[in-house]
């Protein structure tokens, strides 16, 4: 009996620290269905992308073969960061101020019939932050609004960036 309780014990502890030990990705991919064909979605966003007055991107490559999109935003403000990503920070860092921001976006599509595209989107985050001399970069955790941004945005006709 007491060898039965000791077992149960074990594995109730290794459970639950190897509950703990699991962690959230930090890229996550939205996705959703577009309802106008991938040749349209592939053009808008390629558009989009390409016009940084628009918004506010440089499209990095554009692949029609794969459907895929790649762009990068630099220099993003922090009204936009604060909408876009969260950085986990290490207690030393939590006094470090915000100075900019640069986000890669992959955009992959697939067709879903003759006039749908499935979409979608993911986001790797990058922040810089500063404390007088002392910089440093940090790997940030997406809030999934941009990548719906996105999404919205092949289905419509794009507006400017924010």
């Amino acid at each position: 009996m007491r060898n039965r309780a000791l077992a149960i014990f074990v594995l109730l502890t290794m459970l639950s620290s190897s509950a703990f030990a699991i962690e959230t990705p930090r890229i996550i991919s939205r996705s959703d269905k577009v309802d106008k064909p991938i040749e349209q979605v592939f053009g808008t966003l390629k558009q989009y992308f390409t016009d940084s007055s628009l918004s506010g991107f440089r499209l990095n490559t554009s692949d029609q073969k794969t459907w895929t999109l790649v762009a990068t935003r630099t220099d993003i403000d922090g009204a936009n960061w604060n909408n876009w990503a969260f950085c986990k920070t290490s207690p030393e860092q939590m006094i470090y101020r915000f100075e900019g921001g640069t986000v890669s976006v992959t955009v992959q599509l697939q067709k879903a019939g003759k006039d749908a595209t499935y979409t979608t989107v993911s986001a790797d985050f990058h922040g810089d932050y500063g404390l007088g001399s002392r910089e440093t970069t940090i790997d940030c955790v997406s809030k999934g609004n941009l990548e719906t941004d996105l999404i919205a945005v092949a289905g419509d006709t794009p507006k400017a960036a924010p």
